[in-house]
C-alpha cells in the first residue's frame, strides 16, 4: 500500500514538472553557424629516399688501377670515380688502326685502279713471260733434235771437248801474262822508289798488272764452265736416260711458262680494264669492318675510366686498388639527395583524393616544423600483400640537413573547402544516417531542418544544403526536441 502511495506521488511529481517545462520551454545549449575553411586531414609516417640511388656497375673487366672516391665524398657529374688498367687495350687500339689503314689503303688502290707505274709493270711482265715461254719452245725444240739425232750429240761433245781445250790453253797463257805482269809491276815499284821511272810509268805498270790478274780470274771461270759444260755433254752422250729426263723437264718448263703467260694476260687485260664494282664493295666493306673493330677497341678504353652519371654523394665503395674488377660488377652506390622523396603507404580510399603536383606537408623526425613537398608518384597497383598504394611525395633538402632511411610524417589533406557554413558535430541528429537533421531556435522555438553534409571533422562538420551562417544551432538538448517545441537558452 506504501509503494502504491509512492508511485502515484512520482506520476504527479512528472505531470507538474511536464506542466511547468510546457510553461517555461525546454532547456537548450545553442551555437552560431559560421563560415569558415575546413579540411579532413591524414598523417602517414614513411621513409625518406634519394631521389637518386644508383649502383654503378664496371661496364668492361680489369685491374682498379686508380679508385678516387671515398664514402661520403660529393662528386660532380662526368667526374672520374675508379679508373681500370688500359694497357692491354692500347695495343689493341693501334692493331687496329694499322688494320684500317691497310684496309683504307687497299680500298683506295682498288678504287682508282692500276697506275701508270704498275700498268707499266705487268707490261712488263706480261712481256717477259712471252719471252719466258719461246726461249722454253727453242729448248725444248733442241732436246728433242739431241735425243732424236745421236749424230748431233757426238758433234755436241766433239765442241765441248774443243772447247775445253781451248780455256786450258787460254788459261796457261793467262797465266804466264800474269806472272810477267806481276815482275814488271814488282820491278817498276823498286824502280819509283830510286826514281829512274816517272809516275805514269809506274801507273801503266799498276794497270797492266790489275788486268793481267782480271785476265787470270775469267780464265779460270770459263774452264770451270767449259769443263762443267763438257762433263754434261760427256753424260748426256754415254746417258740417254739423263737426256730423256733434260727433255721432260724441258716440256714442263714449257708447260709452266705457258701458265705464267697466262697469268700474266689475264692480270694485263685487269689492270686495263680497271677497278672492278665487286672488288671495290668488298674493299670498302673491309674498312667499315676494320672502323668498327678500332670503334669497339675505343669504346671499351672509354669504359676503363668509371665516371659519375649525375652529381651526388658516395654511398658506397666496392673495390679497392690492385683489385680484379668483372665486367658488369657494382663498384659504387651514388645518392643524389639534392631532394628527397617521402615514400609512404596508402589506403585506397587515400590514393583515390590524391592527384599528382598536390603539395602536402611533410615533416622530418629531425625537423620542428611541416615543410611543403610536392606528389609526384601514385603507384597504379597496391601491394599484394599490404593491399596498400606507394606515393612519392617529393621534398627539398637544404644544406643537407635530412638523410636518406630517416622517418617522415606526411599530412595529406583527405578534404577541403573555403567558405563553408560549419557547424559543430554533436548538433548533428543522425550524423551516420542518410537523413541527418539539425535543431535551430527562431522565436525561441525549436526548428528542425534537414541538411546535407559535406566534409566531416573529429569536432566539426560542413553542412552543404539546409543551414545558413549565423542561425542559431541546438549543440546541447536536440535529442529530445520536437519540431515547434518551446525552448529556453542558457549557455
Amino acid at each position: 500500500m506504501k509503494n502504491k502511495k509512492i508511485i502515484v506521488l512520482l506520476i504527479v511529481m512528472l505531470f507538474i514538472s511536464s506542466l511547468v517545462t510546457a510553461q517555461n520551454g525546454q532547456i537548450v545549449e545553442t551555437s552560431e553557424s559560421m563560415t569558415e575553411d575546413i579540411s579532413l586531414d591524414e598523417l602517414i609516417t614513411g621513409t625518406l629516399t634519394p631521389i637518386q640511388d644508383v649502383n654503378i656497375p664496371a661496364e668492361t673487366g680489369g685491374i682498379a688501377e686508380n679508385v678516387s672516391v671515398e664514402i661520403g665524398d660529393e662528386v660532380e657529374a662526368g667526374s672520374e670515380l675508379i679508373k681500370i688498367d688500359d694497357e692491354v687495350l692500347l695495343i689493341q687500339k693501334r692493331q687496329a688502326e694499322a688494320s684500317l689503314e691497310s684496309a683504307q689503303a687497299n680500298y683506295e688502290e682498288l678504287k682508282n685502279g692500276a697506275t701508270e707505274e704498275e700498268l707499266a709493270r705487268v707490261r712488263s711482265s706480261y712481256e717477259n713471260a712471252k719471252t719466258s715461254l719461246e726461249s722454253a719452245k727453242t729448248n725444248l725444240s733442241l732436246m728433242e733434235e739431241l735425243f732424236n739425232n745421236r749424230r748431233a750429240l757426238e758433234q755436241q761433245l766433239v765442241s765441248a771437248e774443243q772447247q775445253l781445250e781451248n780455256s786450258k790453253q787460254g788459261l796457261n797463257q793467262a797465266q804466264i801474262n800474269f806472272e810477267q805482269a806481276e815482275k814488271d809491276y814488282q820491278r817498276s815499284k823498286n824502280l819509283l822508289a830510286d826514281n829512274v821511272i816517272s809516275e805514269k810509268e809506274f801507273d801503266n805498270a799498276k794497270n797492266s798488272y790489275k788486268n793481267a790478274k782480271i785476265s787470270l780470274e775469267q780464265a779460270q771461270t770459263s774452264l770451270s764452265v767449259a769443263e762443267r759444260n763438257y762433263e754434261l755433254t760427256k753424260e748426256t752422250y754415254n746417258n740417254p736416260t739423263e737426256l730423256k729426263q733434260q727433255l721432260e723437264n724441258a716440256r714442263s718448263q714449257v708447260s709452266g711458262a705457258q701458265s705464267n703467260l697466262e697469268v700474266a694476260k689475264a692480270n694485263l687485260k685487269e689492270a686495263e680494264r680497271g677497278p672492278r664494282t665487286e672488288r671495290v664493295r668488298a674493299g670498302l666493306a673491309a674498312v667499315k669492318q676494320a672502323e668498327a673493330s678500332l670503334d669497339q677497341i675505343k669504346d671499351q678504353i672509354s669504359k676503363t675510366k668509371i665516371t659519375a652519371p649525375f652529381t651526388g654523394l658516395v654511398n658506397q665503395v666496392n673495390v679497392d686498388e690492385g683489385e680484379m674488377i668483372a665486367n658488369g660488377q657494382r663498384v659504387v652506390n651514388l645518392m643524389n639527395v639534392e631532394e628527397l622523396y617521402a615514400e609512404i603507404d596508402v589506403t585506397a580510399s587515400t590514393a583515390s583524393i590524391i592527384n599528382r603536383g598536390d603539395i602536402v606537408e611533410v615533416k622530418a623526425e629531425t625537423m620542428q616544423h611541416f615543410i611543403d613537398g610536392e606528389v609526384t608518384n601514385i603507384a597504379p597497383a597496391a601491394d599484394p600483400s599490404s593491399r596498400t598504394f606507394l606515393v612519392k611525395v617529393k621534398v627539398p633538402n637544404l644544406d643537407y640537413k635530412l638523410r636518406a632511411g630517416m622517418f617522415a610524417d606526411v599530412r595529406l589533406s583527405k578534404g577541403k573547402s573555403g567558405e563553408a557554413v560549419v557547424v559543430p558535430i554533436e548538433s548533428i541528429v543522425n550524423l551516420n544516417s542518410s537523413q541527418p537533421y539539425i535543431f535551430v531556435v527562431e522565436a525561441d522555438k525549436a526548428v528542425r531542418k534537414e541538411i546535407k553534409i559535406g566534409i566531416t571533422t573529429d569536432s566539426r562538420v560542413e553542412v552543404i544544403d539546409g543551414l545558413n551562417a549565423g542561425e542559431e544551432v541546438v549543440v546541447y538538448g536536440q535529442n529530445s526536441l520536437q519540431d515547434g517545441q518551446s525552448v529556453e537558452v542558457r549557455n
